[in-house]
């Protein structure tokens, strides 16, 4: 049987057509197993991709055979690509097929839904959900200081001169509503202006606000790489949001953080890699968070193109049993290894993830620029210690290792299904050097201004400093009241 089940968990589909699959299935098959059990196998133990493919090939090669009443329930949430089932229509499926709405059935569906990656369907928690008991934290960093000269910025995101980012019909959820309700009927103007409030960070946060009244948000910011004006603008939005919203959602400079100091804050000169400070201002963030005697039991922490989620599906019953037990949860949907850092959670109460996540994450990346200081211009350096888009994710390989993490057995390694574009490393496929995101970068000797290679350090056809950016220092702004 266990040897049944490793041919299963490794059995493609690819380029078979449904006779060959029922063929090659049958020709490992143990004869002694039914139908109807293979059929229960097929569902624990196949890729989502080839579930549907080996039941219909099953039900080709074997005509008389028919699934059962549990059977079909299984296949409609496998086939639910779309993710249009929820908690309520599982249950008014259950009562559809005459089935008992029992432990045993809803424990099978939630783990089916959970292996298939499908968001909406879960256990709720067994105890309430109150907004006192985690805070939401997204992040906006942008790749190049704003123009403090012109001051012409109108908002914190990228060059601040977007109107979605300020777009008066953010503040007002049920003008958002109305919008959102008659999207099909607007004029293309306004359609197209529509459809560009809808990417705005100021909107997508919104809706994150809609779902957590009374909830502690926090967006969090470098007021070093924005004007004065900006910020104070995209404070008011932010309040206007938090009013209307009925939640406490402030805007947070990432430079009143107690643990930037040393190397981590050097490496937040807007010279580096973009994404490399996205991933290391998260563990930065988690990090003071877990670390706040004043901060709730859960640190959140999202990018802001995951789907919002409601309190109780954040943090369902699953998620909580993990969070108990490990400490964390990662976003497993993902094209490797099975997981990503665009969403996680951290339980401040588990010590041991507190100075583990400390020493792998953010200790590792300082010891890692320091070290690379003493090798000059041109030097080839070792592929793990390349300062780039990946470099703090890929630390997380050791942080799980060092947390005792079970990978053999997916229902219990720490994930939590999140609805959100494919990760842009991942899926994104290959960058040209001219491209931001193929750049690297290092501090050479006692120098804090960044060698960078490719991107927009590509005409120098190697390592250099930036030209623009050689004379830029931090100097934050002072916090808006």
């Amino acid at each position: 049987m266990e040897e049944f089940k490793e041919k299963l968990n490794y059995f493609s589909t690819w380029d078979k057509d449904l006779h060959t699959i029922a063929e090659d299935l049958f020709k490992f098959a143990p004869r002694t197993l039914e139908l109807a059990e293979i059929v229960d196998l097929i569902f624990e133990q196949c890729s989502n991709d080839d579930i549907i493919l080996v039941l219909d090939a099953i039900l080709i090669a074997c005509p008389s055979f028919t699934l059962s009443p549990y059977d079909k329930i299984r296949r409609t949430i496998v086939e639910d690509k779309g993710h249009a089932l929820n908690n309520s229509s599982l249950i008014a499926l259950l009562k559809e097929y005459a089935l008992e709405v029992d432990e045993k059935t809803l424990t099978a569906c939630y783990d089916l839904a959970y292996r298939v990656n499908h968001p909406y369907i879960y256990r709720l928690s067994r105890a309430p959900i109150l907004p006192s008991d985690y805070s939401l934290n997204f992040l906006w960093v942008n790749l190049n200081p704003q123009d403090r000269v012109t001051d012409t910025a109108k908002s914190i995101f990228g060059d601040g001169l977007d109107p979605s980012e300020s777009a008066d019909c953010i503040k007002h959820p049920q003008v958002l509503r109305s919008f959102e309700e008659n999207e099909e009927s607007l004029k293309k103007e306004s359609l197209e202006n529509w459809k560009k409030i809808k990417k705005s960070f100021a909107y997508r946060i919104s809706k994150w606000a809609d779902v957590h009244p009374d909830a502690q948000i926090n967006l969090w910011y470098d007021s070093a790489l924005v004007t004065q004006q900006a910020q104070q603008k995209t404070f008011e939005m932010m309040r206007n949001i938090s009013e209307s919203r009925g939640v406490n959602l402030k805007l947070r400079d990432i430079r009143q953080l107690s643990n930037i100091g040393g190397e981590i804050g050097n490496s937040l000169h807007p010279g580096t890699q973009v994404y490399y400070r996205v991933d290391i201002l998260k563990a930065l963030i988690a990090d003071h968070m877990i670390s706040s005697k004043e901060s709730p039991k859960y640190c959140v922490v999202s990018d802001i193109d995951v789907q919002p989620m409601s309190p109780q599906q954040m943090l369902d019953q699953r998620t909580v049993d993990y969070l108990s037990s490990t400490g964390y949860v990662f976003n497993r949907v993902s094209l490797s290894d099975n997981f990503e850092n665009s969403f996680f959670i951290f339980n401040k109460e588990n010590k041991i993830l507190k100075k583990t996540h400390y020493e792998t994450i953010i200790k590792r990346t300082a010891d890692n620029i320091t070290s690379l200081r003493q090798f000059g211009i041109g030097i080839s350096i070792r592929s793990d210690n390349v300062l780039d888009a990946q470099f703090v994710f890929k630390q997380y390989s050791n942080f799980r290792r060092r947390m005792n993490e079970l990978l053999d057995d997916e229902l219990a390694t720490p994930r939590k299904v999140v609805k959100c574009p494919r990760s842009q490393f991942n899926a994104g496929g290959y960058f040209s050097d001219s491209d931001y995101r193929a750049e690297i970068f290092r501090f050479i000797g006692s120098s804090n201004v960044p060698y960078t290679k490719n991107g927009r350090n590509l005409r120098n056809y190697g390592e250099g400093e930036i030209a623009e950016l050689i004379k830029w220092k931090a100097e934050p702004l002072p916090l808006v009241e």
